[in-house]
């Protein structure tokens, strides 16, 4: 399951249809948002238990200290109509505020706040304890390579999963500096195939290629050389997978919590469509090993 703050919501709608389509779950693997959501799930392998407890976690005064909601921009006309001109100031100085914040420290939000939020969801558990084994992606800043964590407390490696560069502090671990996975695994196909999987469903909520905007300074050739970089990475680690699911969630802004009924809703309905594909995956897959599997003569 891949990054994607927000829209990794749609992941819990992904469980849910596996669970409705009977399809079995033996291995996950998260980057991102992705390993918050493959972290609790493993603990709980029920996507009912999973839902209730992103509710209220949502719904938490733990949340509200982090919610990043003032980094996007509302676009309901409805809600833009009423809008004093008060709340509106009131976003642009916490942006400000933001930005000002990233530029002098670490982060906008603290090692302790970000320690509440994880004890919320997670449990204080070994990942290798988990109910599902699990995975989770972060990079090294200072070697710049892939860790890829099985072992270990588990909010800690979520932790550092999730550490968005600027937003979230980097997490220490193991004599390394971790931050956000989806920086160099977007969706995390190969760590599950050297655990053992022989069969992939990647669920990836990142969008394509945004129209080419402004290419006439050198900021604006720069952050679309990096978005493609970005891109294309992600789309070649892709086809490792036997099975991508794209829940569309384009509409969906990366910072807006809100919209965790959508979100829920476009994973069920994306995974839907799917199942009849994954069943014949999952039934080619047994004949394969069948047909590969030892013969004995009698005679």
């Amino acid at each position: 399951m891949g990054g994607g703050g927000a829209k990794g919501l749609a992941h819990i709608g992904v469980l849910q249809a596996l669970e409705e389509g009977k399809i079995p779950i033996d291995l996950i693997a998260g980057t991102s948002m992705g390993a918050l959501v493959a972290g609790v799930y493993a603990l709980y392998p029920q996507s009912q238990t999973v839902i209730k407890k992103f509710q209220d976690y949502l719904a938490s005064k733990t949340f509200q200290k982090t919610n990043p909601e003032f980094l996007h921009d509302h676009v309901d006309k409805e809600f833009s109509k009423f809008e004093g001109i008060f709340q509106r100031f009131s976003r642009f100085i916490k942006k400000g505020v933001f930005y000002s914040q990233s530029l002098a420290k670490k982060s906008a939000i603290s090692e302790e706040i970000f320690r509440q939020n994880m004890e919320v969801l997670l449990d204080d558990v070994e990942i290798q304890n988990t109910v599902i084994p699990l995975a989770v992606i972060a990079l090294d800043l200072k070697s710049g390579e892939e860790v890829v964590i099985k072992k270990g407390p588990l909010r800690k490696a979520v932790s550092a999963s999730c550490a968005i560069p600027g937003i979230l502090p980097p997490v220490k671990f193991q004599g390394k500096e971790l931050i956000d996975g989806g920086w160099i695994d977007k969706v995390p196909i190969h760590p599950l195939r050297e655990m053992g999987a022989d069969l992939i469903i990647a669920v990836d909520v990142a969008e394509g290629l945004d129209e080419v905007e402004d290419l006439s300074t050198g900021l604006g050739i720069f952050l679309r050389s990096y978005e493609i970089s970005r891109y294309a990475l992600s789309a070649w680690q892709l086809k490792e997978a036997d099975i991508v699911i794209s829940p569309d969630v384009s509409n969906i802004h990366w910072a807006d919590f809100g919209q965790f009924e959508n979100c829920l809703q476009a994973g069920l309905n994306a995974t839907k469509q799917k199942i009849p594909i994954i069943k014949k995956l999952i039934s080619n897959k047994k004949i394969k090993k069948i047909l590969r599997g030892p013969f004995f003569w009698i005679k």
